[in-house]
């Protein structure tokens, strides 16, 4: 028998078809069965199978030639082959990046890429339900685990959300429209709607009115801080209710007459003008802005009442008990004393000279603008040399120590050590929803940026890097989330057990778990490392997943199937069957 017929690794198209090998013995194979009787029939259907496989061969290698010989046709041709052999699946990754791509990403997740990112969907690994679809930067809709829902529309301008808890939705379009509804325990679903320039209607379970058609005329009930609003063809009549008193505007903001609650009050505005509230402040004024005498506090001790005056922008005096301030051209010069507290403060002139202290309970505050500034006080220590260009901040939270310098536009640096005793927010601990914010994690969380060129995170709970970076702001997520995908050439992020890449319009990827390891550089090449049965499996593609093989730890090499487009690695990822490396484990530094 011919030696290249007997030894050759042939592969038979119709057993491919049916899931094997065609060195897999099966009962579906007659040849297997056959008896080899010398000269029987059985044998000379042997022989010719092997004869056509031979000849398959020769013509798969013919066309390789030919494809090496017309090299401005290679792609097509290979292409051609890649459909007439075999396709990726439809649970299987393919990538045909910048274009469109499918992918398992690290932990599981389904995603699927086109346009170099600027379409994006990802499905939750163990429900299959889609968590997550953008077109960026235009729109883009995130579900989180405990069912809320997050909508963004141009951001930052709008956005819409779902609240599981609350039973609650708001969507808005800065500063167009607002609409907001809000089911009750009751079952009754309140409701408001606002657009700009003048429209607003609602509807609340207590009855309230609000039915605004601004400016022809309108009524609305607990609304700005009101009782109760109504007008008609504003500003020629308003009248506002809050408190038991009832004022009316003819036309606002010019002549007015309140009574009720607290006595009368009356403005002739700009002439003149008498707003009081017996019992608790007394506000005149005489030829606005000009003249203004004003009593306020009038409910508290007598010590404790503020009597001020002023003839703007003149001078100015005010006192409460021992404290005195003094103005002169308003708002530049100014003199605070309060012998009780110890504070003092000087103006000279505001905003560039202030200097303030003496009282331990309010912040101390030095500033030459612009060669220095310092404050200090509610936990912060902030330095300016000179503002707004350099800066330094000492910042005391509950859970930690921020320390941050930032020399404006282009580098910024934060170093905040976590002590994880901070308690979340109500209904956000452990065990309090299918969502549950973990408490944070102790160490030390370590932020830099060097605008445009890069900016760097990492932390306890893992590390995020990319270049360059063009958002000049601090660190604004959604603007990332929805842009940086233009600019970043490439990105690293990690976790405790998962590490992920990403260039340029997704040309290269790779996506790391402490199940498997896979890499990708477009349709032109793609890698595959996991573990099988205690094994390490590692398989590549080639070509648009024309060339495929797998290389297994004790059995060796073997070619695979092509699946067109490529890679064609399926979806769900293999379970390690083995001990991850240490930086796979929880509270290890993937690399």
């Amino acid at each position: 028998m011919d030696p290249l017929i007997r030894g050759a690794p042939l592969v038979d198209p119709q057993r491919m078809r049916a899931g094997r090998p065609s060195s897999d013995p099966s009962p579906r194979a007659p040849e297997a069965r056959a008896p080899r009787a010398p000269g029987g029939a059985p044998e000379r259907s042997l022989w010719r199978a092997r004869l056509a496989r031979l000849a398959r061969l020769v013509r798969l290698v013919r066309l390789v030639r030919l494809v090496r010989l017309a090299r401005p046709a290679s792609l097509g041709l290979w292409c051609a082959l890649g459909l007439a052999v075999g396709c990726a699946g439809p649970r299987a990754e393919w990538n045909l990046a910048p274009l469109v791509s499918r992918h398992s990403a690290a932990g599981g997740d389904a995603e699927v890429e086109a346009l170099g990112g600027m379409l994006l969907s990802r499905r939750d690994a163990f429900s299959g339900e889609r968590n997550y679809w953008a077109v960026r930067p235009l729109v883009s809709n995130r579900i989180e685990p405990d069912g809320d829902r997050l909508t963004w529309f141009l951001r930052p301008f709008g956005f819409a959300r779902e609240d599981a808890a609350q039973n609650s939705n708001v969507a808005q379009l800065v500063p167009i429209a607002r609409y907001a509804e809000r089911e009750l325990d009751s079952g009754y679903v309140e409701w408001s709607l606002l657009v700009l320039p003048g429209l607003y209607w609602g509807s609340k379970e207590d009855g309230s009115v609000q039915r605004v058609f601004f400016p022809l005329g309108g009524i609305a009930e607990r609304f700005f801080g009101f009782d109760r609003i109504q007008f008609v063809l504003f500003p020629l009549w308003l009248r506002t209710e809050r408190h038991g008193r009832t004022t009316d505007h003819f036309p606002f903001p010019f002549f007015s007459y309140g009574r009720g609650a607290g006595g009368s009050s009356w403005r002739a505005w700009p002439l003149a003008g008498r707003v009081a509230w017996e019992g608790r402040y007394l506000r005149r004024f005489f030829l606005w802005p000009f003249i203004h005498v004003q009593s306020n506090e009038l409910q508290r001790p007598p010590s404790e009442h503020q009597h001020t005056w002023m003839v703007w922008p003149l001078f100015g005096r005010a006192r409460r008990g021992e404290a005195r301030v003094t103005t002169v051209l308003w708002p530049f010069f100014g003199h605070t004393t309060d012998p009780d507290t110890g504070f003092w403060a000087w103006d000279a002139p505001w905003p560039l000279i202030v200097f303030q202290g003496g009282d331990p309970n309010r912040g101390r505050r030095e500033r030459v603008w612009p060669f220095y500034s310092r404050y200090e006080g509610d936990g912060l220590i902030v330095y300016w040399h000179p503002f707004p260009i350099v800066s330094r901040r000492h910042e005391t939270y509950s859970d930690g120590v921020s320390r941050s310098f930032a020399v404006y536009p282009f580098w910024r640096s934060t170093n905040r050590t976590l002590t994880g005793t901070a308690a979340p927010p109500k209904g956000e601990g452990p065990g309090e929803g299918v969502g549950s914010a973990p408490l944070p994690r102790p160490g030390v969380e370590r932020w830099r940026k060097l605008w445009p060129l890069f900016r760097w995170r990492s932390g306890p709970s893992g590390s995020h890097a990319a270049t360059p970076d063009l958002n000049p702001f601090q660190e604004l997520d959604f603007l990332d989330e929805h842009y940086a995908w233009l600019w970043e050439l490439y990105s690293r992020t990690t976790t405790v057990s998962t590490l992920r890449t990403r260039s340029w319009l997704g040309l290269w990827r790779r996506e790391r778990d402490a199940d498997e390891d896979r890499r990708a550089l477009s349709a032109l090449w793609s890698a595959r490392d996991y573990t099988r049965a205690g094994r390490d499996v590692s398989e590549r593609s080639w070509l648009f997943g024309l060339v495929r093989y797998r290389v297994t730890e004790g059995e060796g090499w073997r070619m695979l199937r092509p699946a067109f487009p490529g890679p064609g690695w399926p979806l769900q990822r293999v379970p390690r069957s083995t001990l991850p490396p240490p930086a796979a484990l929880p509270g290890g530094t993937a690399q």
